[in-house]
């Protein structure tokens, strides 16, 4: 049984420990939580029934094998130096932080990058990886089972694939939200009921998602199944088109990868 420090307990360190336990990938006797504001200390005591809690790192490393490290991108250089790091497997999910930041913060030389997603947070969510090539086999191994047990897992062997992703999955919820948000407005716009907009809207999302997944069809063989020449559907894609709702979208990735690019330059 690997031991495992996370570092940082807020929602996504919180995230990561109810997904592995969960999946009984890991005892909560084998974890243990490095946070550093008291009161989210006593909530993750609350939370998780048996789980080591504390507020020193060194605490921490001294009885663990690996680290996933889960604190906010601006707290990297303001981590204590610690000898111990180097020897670990350290997993860290800090948003624009590169491997090389990484290892040169921590002293860690055994790096996984990883951008797991928010719907993480109900295992639905979506996370893609990275090694440097000290990392072992096995070690590999054992990252694939812990961030499956999140949703769904993608190795890609090139760092620079991750600012990709981060533009696509990473931020993808954001955008995703605003159409819902946007759907609902138009619901109640019409004459529905707020409470109905809402169930009515999030059921076609999630019913078209698993739709379009288990189908194998391709989304524009989707898109004209549920067209009709002439009716609704074509008279509301037809303004949805002239909007350029598409070239938004295409536009808004583009930036945010752009923008992922930066901050690793930064």
């Amino acid at each position: 049984m690997t031991r495992i420090a996370v570092v940082g307990g807020g929602t996504m360190g919180a995230t990561f420990i109810r997904a592995v336990t969960n999946a009984a990938l890991v005892d909560m006797s084998d974890l243990v939580v490095c946070e550093v504001v008291h009161e989210r200390r006593e909530w993750l005591q609350r939370e998780f029934d048996g789980i080591a809690v504390t507020e020193h790192l060194a605490g921490a490393l001294a009885t663990s094998d690996a680290i996933y490290l889960s604190v906010k991108p601006q707290d990297l250089d303001s981590l204590p130096s610690d000898s111990r790091v180097g020897s670990r497997l350290l997993i860290s999910i800090l948003a624009g932080s590169t491997i090389a930041e990484v290892e040169a913060s921590t002293g860690a030389e055994r790096v996984v990058r990883a951008m797991p997603n928010t719907p993480a947070q109900i295992g639905k969510g979506f996370t893609a990886w990275t090694a440097t090539d000290s990392v072992t086999a096995e070690e590999r191994e054992l990252v694939s089972r812990l961030l499956d047990a999140m949703g769904e897992q993608l190795y890609v062997p090139d760092e620079s694939t991750i600012d990709k992703i981060t533009a696509v999955s990473g931020s993808g919820p954001a955008y995703v939200f605003l159409i819902i948000e946007a759907m609902i407005n138009a619901a109640v716009n019409i004459g529905l009921r707020p409470d109905d907009a809402r169930r009515m809207v999030l059921q076609t999302v999630i019913g078209s998602s698993e739709f379009a997944q288990h189908s194998g069809e391709h989304l524009a063989t989707l898109k004209d199944m549920v067209t009709s020449p002439g009716g609704t559907t074509a008279a509301g894609l037809q303004v949805l088109e002239q909007r350029a709702v598409r070239s938004a979208l295409i536009d808004a990735v583009a930036a945010a990868h752009r923008r992922a690019v930066e901050l690793g330059q930064r």
